[in-house]
């Protein structure tokens, strides 16, 4: 039984509601459906329960989550693009404040300095990650980063054959393929080096040789985990007149050249490694970064540095070429809202590590990605699966499905990875993708690889 109070979550009274019929001309609420078909229409009330005060409300809502497994409780050792990574306090206190808390563009600059100031922050910030000066407030999340880059590549050379890497997260290609479809635009797929898992290079060269594809697209660390040879791929670009196209890891950038100093033309990220927490489907952060001259093809909007009616210095979206603002076939990007406060995030703990404490956590990641890896292969029946450098993730091979692994793991409240048949649905039952990050003390390690020893 409900306690009856603090449920007036409608905030109108029976006489609200008759005057505003009666301004309509209508008599009751019904009337307001008339023009919907009769045997369409909800002839008797919902069979709902009574309605809950709010803490009853918020009790039974509590005790539905409490159902779920989360990192909280369990240790995890999944990744498959979104990381736990430690997000310092500062995140939360600063990005929760009420002159931040929006992701709304600000159209009117005379009242958003505050706002403009920090994506402006971001832009250079994350110019300087990744080594590239030209970049856009925001978009959705990598893959979108990704879908728009390619097309971005497309209006930039008026090359629509593109070749996409065989090691792309298969999420981000369905994004792509998707973006692209109905614009005439051919993919053409590298293969991966099946003992490496890094793109078959010989193969490159033929592609970009014989079919000449406008852009190259690939993503490091790719869907097995291993870190391709930028700086190679940016050569065999640069030598057959294609644009470099990469999606990456950020944290990478802590220990490896940027794509900037690799020949790389576009560089995309997904930005939930960088003070995002995880979620079940985000929302996420996707960062684009170009060369200057392809500055005025980026979609999405710039912030940049401009003059107030005084002669002051001030700061304004210069750049906004969407559906919004110019004909819609003359757009950069269909894309309306930016994630402007996942962006300020981003800004905050970048800021707060700093660039000794970025290089110091990514070099954490790696140490121990590759103790447990080494760990793990040690055991009976457990071996890599390619031989290609990792960073943070890696795939191995198991004795047995890595489905049945993973729920014996399960029991001893540890997330172990993902199934690699989960990411493509044509791989081996018994390959498991593991990712680890900061967060795992040298005992974490121990714990799992002796969990691990047990389930197989």
């Amino acid at each position: 039984m409900s306690s009856g109070i603090l449920t007036g979550y409608n905030v109108h009274t029976e006489e609200d509601r008759n005057q505003m019929l009666a301004s309509m001309g209508k008599s009751t609420i019904s009337d307001l459906f008339t023009e919907v078909p009769d045997h369409l229409r909800l002839k008797t009330p919902l069979n709902l329960p009574p309605a809950m005060s709010e803490w009853e409300l918020e009790r039974h809502l509590r005790a539905l989550a409490s159902k779920n497994a989360t990192t909280l409780d369990h240790l995890s050792f999944l990744g498959g693009g979104a990381y736990e990574h430690y997000v310092p306090a500062t995140v939360d206190a600063i990005a929760s404040r009420g002159e931040f808390l929006t992701a709304y563009t600000p159209y009117q600059p005379e009242m958003a300095q505050g706002i403009l100031r920090f994506l402006y922050d971001f832009q250079s910030v994350v110019g300087k990650l990744l080594g590239l000066p030209a970049v856009n407030c925001s978009v959705y999340d990598c893959a979108t980063a990704l879908a728009e880059s390619a097309w971005m590549t497309c209006r930039i050379t008026g090359n629509h054959r593109l070749a996409i890497a065989e090691g792309l997260w298969p999420e981000y290609r369905k994004v792509l393929e998707v973006y692209l479809k109905g614009r005439a635009v051919e993919l053409i797929t590298i293969p991966s080096d099946p003992k490496t898992g890094q793109i078959d290079e010989g193969a490159l060269e033929s592609i970009l040789s014989e079919q000449k594809p406008g852009a190259v697209i690939h993503q490091t660390p790719n869907r097995s985990g291993v870190v391709e040879r930028m700086s190679r791929i940016g050569e065999l670009c640069k030598a057959n007149d294609s644009l470099h196209v990469v999606a990456s890891y950020p944290m990478l950038f802590g220990l490896m050249k940027n794509p900037g100093d690799c020949g790389v033309d576009i560089a995309v990220s997904e930005g939930q490694s960088l003070g995002l927490q995880l979620n079940a489907g985000g929302p996420y952060l996707g960062i684009i970064a170009t060369r200057e001259e392809y500055e005025m093809h980026l979609p999405g909007r710039i912030v940049g540095q401009c003059s107030d009616l005084k002669g002051e210095e001030a700061l304004a979206l210069v750049k906004e070429e969407r559906e919004q603002h110019v004909a819609r076939h003359e757009a950069t990007s269909h894309i309306c809202s930016n994630q402007a406060n996942l962006a300020l995030r981003a800004l905050i703990y970048l800021c707060t590590v700093g660039e000794h404490g970025f290089q110091r956590i990514a070099e954490l990641c790696t140490r121990k990605a590759h103790y447990l890896q080494s760990k793990l292969c040690e055991l009976d029946g457990v071996k890599p699966v390619v031989s290609g450098p990792f960073f943070n993730e890696f795939l191995i091979e198991l004795p047995r499905p890595a489905s049945e692994v993973l729920n014996a793991l399960r029991e001893k409240q540890i997330f172990g990875g993902i199934p690699y048949n989960q990411l493509l649905e044509d791989a081996p039952e018994n390959q498991l993708l593991i990712a680890v990050t900061e967060t795992k003390s040298k005992a974490d390690l121990d714990q799992a690889i002796k969990a691990f020893a047990s389930s197989l």
